[in-house]
């Protein structure tokens, strides 16, 4: 055996191992993160109430969830930015973050009311068990201000799509074909939402961002689909807005992304057909 060309099964391994330490990276920053915002919530109130109260620990903490989230993304940019740096690697091409074309970027942006109006259609059919169930665990994302938007528009979707497409889909793929690549993305990123509602959309939309990210080479439109998904539904919970009947909301949703699909339909042909076999342009994931 070649000793300098590893089996496929090596590959494999290697590549999965690869795609769990990325994923441990992920969870870890959110694990450490919560734990210190515990502390000090325990800290607090045990200073002020002169005894700890686990419930109101508890209640105080789910107040400061969109800090949490917003501190321990960052932590994980800031973690890769240094291990990146340190290994004299290029940080966006080591995350697979490359230009695309201007009607491909369009066209990532233009299908993302669409995805948005489906996915709540569909939930919208679910039973009312379910959908309150969801409604709780999601509610920390209905807040309204500058800090859950930067956090749930802007931060959170970048992170997402560097870990889950940029690293593990891209590593996967370097030993997998691009389908079980993205399949197997897919899963991680529905596993880490926890509630079983969120988790099967959440992997219906990574199939979805991982293809786009495939197709493109790069994560950028997957990244920018992402965005503009988290941010309509920031939008939808500012007041007044949030009063409008969900029916009315939910058509204009729906015309609008199918207007703005077929107005960028060049470029999501881009982003979901595969390229033509006469063309010299190699499949970033082959």
């Amino acid at each position: 055996m070649n000793q300098t060309n590893p089996s496929r099964a090596g590959q494999i391994l290697a590549a999965l191992g690869k795609s769990v330490a990325y994923l441990l990276l992920f969870l870890g920053s959110q694990v450490l993160v919560s734990f210190a915002f515990t502390m000090a919530i325990t800290l607090v109130t045990a200073a002020r109430t002169g005894a700890v109260n686990p419930l109101l620990v508890t209640l105080e903490l789910y107040d400061y969830l969109i800090h949490i989230s917003l501190i321990s993304n960052l932590l994980v940019l800031a973690v890769l930015l240094v291990f990146f740096l340190a290994r004299r690697r290029r940080p966006l091409q080591e995350v697979d973050l490359r230009p695309v074309p201007g009607r491909a970027a369009a066209g990532a942006a233009g299908i993302a009311p669409l995805l948005y109006a489906v996915i709540t259609l569909a939930l919208s059919l679910l039973p009312t068990a379910w959908r309150a169930d969801y409604s709780q665990a999601a509610a920390p994302l209905n807040n309204t201000g500058v800090l859950p938007f930067l956090s749930v528009a802007l931060v959170a979707p970048v992170v997402e799509e560097v870990i889950f497409r940029g690293l593990i889909q891209s590593r996967l793929a370097r030993a997998l074909p691009g389908w079980p690549a993205v399949l197997l993305s897919s899963l991680a990123f529905a596993l880490c939402h926890g509630q079983p509602v969120w988790m099967g959309y959440a992997f219906l939309l990574g199939l979805v961002l991982g293809i786009m990210a495939w197709r493109a080479g790069s994560i950028l439109p997957s990244v920018i689909t992402h965005v503009v998904f988290n941010a309509i539904g920031q939008v939808l919970v500012l007041p007044g807005l949030a009063q409008l009947n969900g029916l009315v909301v939910l058509a204009v949703l729906l015309l609008a992304g199918l207007a703005l699909c077929l107005l960028t339909r060049r470029g999501l042909a881009l982003l979901f057909l595969p390229s033509q076999p006469n063309k010299k342009e190699a499949d970033p994931y082959a």
